[in-house]
C-alpha cells in the first residue's frame, strides 16, 4: 500500500513539474516563433535570454539574425506583448549627426524602454 502512495506522489509531483514548465516554455516558443517572422531571414535567428512574463503575457529577450548582406548583426533586444506586436530596440549612434538627430535616436530609445518596463517588468522589483 505505502508504495502505491509513494508512486502516486510521484505522478503528481511529475504532472506539476511538467504543466509548470509547459505554461512556462510554450509562450517563449510562441515569442521566438513571433520574432523569427518579423526577421528578414528567420532561420538565423539565435535567442538568448528568452523570458516569459505572465503578469503582462509578453515575452523579452535577446536575438541575433542575419541582415540583407548575410552577416550577423549581433543581439538586439526585442519584446512582445500580449497583442503579438513585435518590437526591437531601436538602433542608431546617439553621438553622431546633428543635434537633432541625436535627439531623435535618444527619444526613440526612451519610448522603448518605457514601453519594455510596461511589458517586461523587472521580477525583482518586489513593490
Amino acid at each position: 500500500m505505502k508504495s502505491k502512495f509513494v508512486l502516486l506522489g510521484g505522478v503528481l509531483i511529475l504532472v506539476a513539474v511538467s504543466t509548470t514548465v509547459g505554461y512556462v516554455w510554450y509562450p517563449r516558443h510562441q515569442g521566438e516563433q513571433l520574432v523569427r517572422e518579423a526577421l528578414k531571414d528567420p532561420d538565423s535567428a539565435v535567442f538568448r535570454d528568452v523570458k516569459y512574463f505572465r503578469k503582462t503575457k509578453g515575452v523579452c529577450g535577446l536575438v541575433n539574425a542575419k541582415n540583407s548582406l548575410g552577416g550577423y548583426v549581433g543581439f538586439n533586444d526585442f519584446m512582445l506583448n500580449a497583442d503579438g506586436k513585435v518590437t526591437f530596440a531601436p538602433t542608431g549612434d546617439s553621438s553622431v549627426g546633428s543635434a537633432d538627430e541625436r535627439l531623435d535616436v535618444l527619444q526613440k530609445r526612451i519610448a522603448y524602454l518605457e514601453e519594455k518596463i510596461k511589458t517586461c517588468p523587472d521580477e525583482t522589483d518586489k513593490k
